[in-house]
């Protein structure tokens, strides 16, 4: 029998953010680590069972290692799992940051497997399946055939990074997601990144949303999402504004 269950879904954080140095990007590189602390704020005061970070921690394989090791810490720090993938930015290339640091040492669970990997936290009744990005390009699939559920007693979640397709639609665009791969997984909630705006794209019977940035884009705020789950009910998912950083 599934437990109520409330998920934390952001994305594209990109820490490091073009920083170079310089006055002009210091200010940039301190304005969005105030920013990140504002949005894991905001994510606590939700009191969730489960973060769920869907690509773009970091904005490059170039991030500091005080960056990462700041960055570990404030993750390392909530009160609740944290679940994450890389994405196109802070993808799994030779020099890849995931590769150069030790984010399980600081009790993250991350998703690197390229063909894909199941992980399980029996605690929350929860399985959460992701797929390693290692090359940003059209024949990257991130939604290409994700196993089945498991287990029909646990909550199925899934991670992905990488544009949507809607259907019927085609893309030349790197690392698509098409609506019919949406449809056809067997996940209670998927949760993606790479679009910096919150968007719902579910298919079928699967809730699928873009967490959106938390970096105001477009004449939208900044936002993470608050995805309530319940036996029996559909999917609650709410868009949380994130308070911008002056």
């Amino acid at each position: 029998m599934h437990r109520a269950l409330r998920l934390a879904h952001c994305s594209d954080i990109h820490l490091d953010s073009d920083y170079y140095g310089g006055d002009w990007n210091r200010a940039r590189h301190d304005r969005d680590r105030a920013l990140f602390e504002s949005l894991l704020e905001a994510i606590c005061t939700g009191q969730p069972d489960l973060l769920l970070l869907a690509g773009d921690l970091f904005d490059h394989n170039r991030a500091t290692v005080d960056t990462v090791e700041w960055a570990c810490e404030r993750l390392a720090a909530l009160p609740f799992p944290v679940v994450m993938i890389p994405g196109n930015h802070d993808c799994l290339a030779e020099n890849a940051v995931y590769h150069r640091h030790d984010f399980a040492a600081a009790g993250l669970h991350l998703l690197l497997d390229p063909a894909g990997q199941m992980l399980t936290l029996p605690e929350l009744g929860v399985a959460v399946w992701g797929r390693g990005l290692v090359d940003h390009h059209p024949g990257h699939r991130p939604l290409a055939d994700p196993p089945a559920r498991p287990d029909p007693g646990l909550w199925y979640l899934g991670l992905a990074h990488g544009v949507h397709v809607p259907a019927a639609g085609e893309s030349r665009n790197s690392s698509p997601i098409h609506a019919h791969e949406i449809e056809n997984a067997d996940f209670d909630y998927l949760a993606l990144g790479h679009i910096h705006c919150a968007r719902d794209v579910s298919a079928g019977a699967t809730t699928a949303w873009y967490s959106g940035a938390p970096h105001p884009v477009l004449g939208e705020p900044g936002s993470f999402l608050s995805v309530q789950l319940s036996p029996g009910a559909p999917a609650d998912v709410r868009v949380c504004p994130v308070t911008p950083v002056r």
